[in-house]
């Protein structure tokens, strides 16, 4: 069995249809900018699971940001906006929707 790396810049829409999980993964296009000349994110990819393998893989990214947060790689959501954590400190929006 070979396996294939995909990458996406994020999850977009996540849904409960048919009992199944989907979630649409994203990209940033570059070619497709929206009125505000800003990237414009795009369905790239969807992962459909069963609910217990979606609750499995959201405990398993629970563990990661815990992970993320103890190597001070990002700050907790409260922290942020405590801070009031923006583009003006550190380039790229701290208010990320996958954190």
């Amino acid at each position: 069995m070979s396996s294939r790396d995909v990458f996406a810049d994020g999850i977009g829409e996540i849904t409960l249809s048919g009992g199944m999980v989907r979630m649409d993964l994203v990209t940033l296009t570059g070619t497709q900018a929206n009125p505000d000349d800003a990237p414009k994110l795009e369905v790239s990819q969807r992962v459909i699971m069963p609910p217990d393998g979606f609750l499995r893989s959201f405990s398993a990214m629970e563990n990661l940001v815990k992970q993320l947060i103890d190597a001070g790689l990002v700050k907790p959501r409260d922290e942020q906006a405590d801070n009031g954590s923006d583009a003006s400190q550190g380039g790229e929006s701290a208010n990320s929707p996958n954190f």
